[in-house]
């Protein structure tokens, strides 16, 4: 057999390279399309198992406790006054569920008692029995609980956020700054319990009492501003960044920004008016959500966040927390919120370039909620 002459041999080559880049290409593309189509409907991270909310007493049911644990949470639940969710998110982050858990300081038990509060709290039994410490830490939590109650009045949220705050920072702490320490570790803390309580353990992802208000001001307009603190740096339309697709180019929202974030974690991103949450684009960081009250029933994305929890078919009231802005996306950019509005006939799962955008700026500002 003969050989082909070097053209005919590269005239080959070339075609056979050709298509083995458009494969992977192709590949590339569908793996990136599963993937995203599999994150816009689903939620982000609750695994909670099927189950009843109430028990035979019509009183809150704990889901997902190990060891048949479940009665002894409950019960240490209703004498907190606390939610079964936060409950059973506190005894898991304390001791990952591990009865002969013990710390460097000395705390034991599934609860993680120190000795001298196990003294006051325990009645004699033992730290490392579960049947006696869940107990016993209801009957503690209780006590921070009641230690706070003045401060937080009559608002139920706080209530709750203020006991974690006594049991992370003590009791003396809340009461000298009049509510939350401004202890990094100790607002961790809360969020990371209350984040949990709903992600792993409440009926239906609802977010535990505490979890979800916003604490500051959402102005006197008929909705809130999306970004409270935030400043508006990008307008819709046609814009002119350096090193992105034309396509990304026109703007089909509003980019709203804290100031001072800059590549790192920035501010609480809340629902500007009440909503439910009707899916994600996890590629760019987007909370799809339509309005869930009169119409005209916008639709909104919340996009570039860095994280959020809250689940699909949840419903929001004006400034329920939804995440917290961040810089996540397909291009490199700074911390910020793209905000986007869709027309009400839109489907409940859209996407921008459909066709369904409109300019938020007008909206915003007409119903009080512009940034300032």
């Amino acid at each position: 057999m003969s050989a082909g002459s070097p053209r005919a041999l590269s005239a080959v080559v070339a075609l056979l390279l050709v298509f083995a880049i458009g494969s992977i290409v192709a590949l590339a593309v569908l793996v990136a399309t599963l993937a995203e189509d599999e994150e816009t409907t689903s939620a982000t991270s609750c695994t909670v198992t099927a189950g009843t909310t109430d028990n035979d007493n019509g009183e809150e049911r704990a889901l997902n406790i190990p060891n048949g644990w479940a009665p002894l949470v409950e019960a240490a639940a209703q004498t907190a006054g606390l939610p079964v969710s936060v409950v059973a998110a506190q005894l898991a982050q304390e001791s990952r569920w591990n009865p002969d858990a013990t710390s460097p300081a000395g705390a034991q038990g599934i609860a993680q008692f120190m000795p001298a509060t196990w003294a006051t709290y325990g009645e004699g039994g033992d730290p490392f029995d579960p049947e006696d410490a869940i107990p016993a830490y209801g009957r503690y939590m209780a006590a921070l609980k009641t230690d706070v109650q003045p401060i937080a009045g009559d608002d139920a949220d706080e209530l709750v956020r203020l006991t974690l705050a006594a049991y992370n920072a003590g009791p003396g702490a809340v009461e000298q700054h009049r509510g939350v320490p401004p202890y990094q570790e100790t607002r961790d803390y809360i969020d990371t319990i209350l984040g949990t309580g709903q992600s792993q353990y409440s009926a239906n992802c609802q977010a535990p009492t505490g979890a979800l208000a916003w604490d500051g001001d959402l102005g006197e307009g008929e909705w809130t501003t999306p970004l409270p603190g935030g400043v508006f740096t990008s307008g819709f339309g046609g814009r002119a960044l350096a090193g992105v697709p034309g396509w990304a180019n026109q703007h089909e929202g509003v980019d709203i920004a804290t100031p001072g974030a800059g590549q790192g974690n920035g501010g609480v991103v809340v629902a500007p008016t009440a909503l439910r949450i009707t899916g994600f684009n996890a590629t760019d960081g987007c909370v799809i959500a339509k309005e869930n009250g009169d119409d005209p029933d916008f639709g909104f994305a919340f996009c570039h966040l860095h994280s959020w929890d809250v689940a699909k078919g949840q419903k929001l009231a004006r400034g329920d927390v939804i995440g917290t802005e961040g810089n996540r996306g397909r291009f490199g950019m700074a911390t910020h919120l793209h905000f986007e509005i869709y027309k009400p006939d839109a489907p409940d799962l859209v996407f921008p370039y459909q066709g369904h955008n409109i300019d938020p700026e007008p909206i915003l500002k007409q119903k009080g909620a512009w940034p300032k």
